[in-house]
């Protein structure tokens, strides 16, 4: 992770997600369900305070449930809204788990804050059983089908995302999908996101959080996109809920076209046995 953004500082997912609502969460909820095991464990690197989880636990009550994050803050957030839940810091480089230990794995927006992503995916494949899912969403920023990619230096992902949102990685799409599979994993559905209003709210959201950080000082409580979305009235809110409907639709519409937020579920690659040589009779 992002050793210059403050994780304990800015945490996400204290949020509800309603699987029945027209959100970009509820859509990238039902992606991650679309492949994951009915039952078994499963668990969350990167869960913030436990959106994603909560969720999970209300549609499938069956699972088990592990969240992993970097940050402590969070965990403790997670554990007070769900005291359920199986929670393990990240201090290092290795996820905190036994090898083979789960039936599914989800990485939701946290591929592009790795320092190493190659060694996180390696983590991914030594945690899951044989033949386990692993479910990512990956925002492709450096990609061509992403507005971020085109805007001038001073505002590109590099430096307003990484100060805001603890970015490291500027992926391609092609890139991502390289890594899934030169990293122990057969990919067996993608879908997409994020397309035209996807870029221009994501942009936007970002202006807005950059605006909101200058004007409160560097000393304020730290926003994030979550805080965005935060139950209230008033234009402001009704119009960022309208934007939120209008992704959820567009990535409902628009899935199969390739663009810059891959939603990626791919199976662990079972290496095949040694093939035997033939014993030769002497002649």
């Amino acid at each position: 992770m992002s050793e210059a953004f403050d994780y304990e500082r800015a945490v996400w997912g204290a949020e509800t997600i309603d699987p029945n609502r027209r959100t970009l969460a509820a859509y990238k909820l039902s992606e991650a369900l679309a492949h994951l095991p009915t039952q078994g464990h499963v668990a969350e690197v990167g869960c913030g305070a436990g959106r994603f989880l909560r969720a999970i636990a209300g549609v499938r009550p069956e699972l088990q449930l592990v969240g992993m994050d970097v940050s402590r803050t969070a965990l403790q957030a997670a554990k007070a809204q769900a005291p359920e839940l199986g929670l393990r810091h990240v201090e290092g480089p290795a996820l905190p788990a036994a090898d083979c230990e789960f039936d599914g794995l989800l990485l939701l927006d946290v591929l592009e804050h790795a320092s190493d992503p190659v060694a996180l995916l390696g983590e991914a494949a030594r945690v899951l059983k044989p033949d386990g899912v692993l479910h990512a969403h990956v925002p492709c920023e450096g990609d061509v089908r992403c507005l971020w990619r085109w805007l001038p230096a001073q505002q590109g992902p590099m430096r307003l995302k990484r100060r805001l949102a603890g970015h490291e990685q500027r992926f391609r799409r092609g890139e991502v999908l390289a890594l899934f599979e030169a990293n122990h994993f057969e990919i067996v559905r993608v879908r997409n996101s994020l397309h035209f209003i996807g870029n221009l709210a994501d942009v936007g959201a970002f202006a807005v959080l950059a605006a909101q950080q200058r004007a409160a000082g560097v000393d304020a409580a730290w926003r994030t996109t979550g805080d965005l979305l935060a139950p209230g009235a008033g234009a402001a809110s009704r119009l960022v809920r309208a934007v939120d409907a209008a992704l959820w639709w567009e990535a409902r519409l628009l899935g199969r076209i390739p663009s810059w937020g891959l939603h990626i579920s791919a199976r662990k690659r079972v290496p095949s046995p040694p093939v035997a040589e033939a014993v030769q009779s002497p002649a």
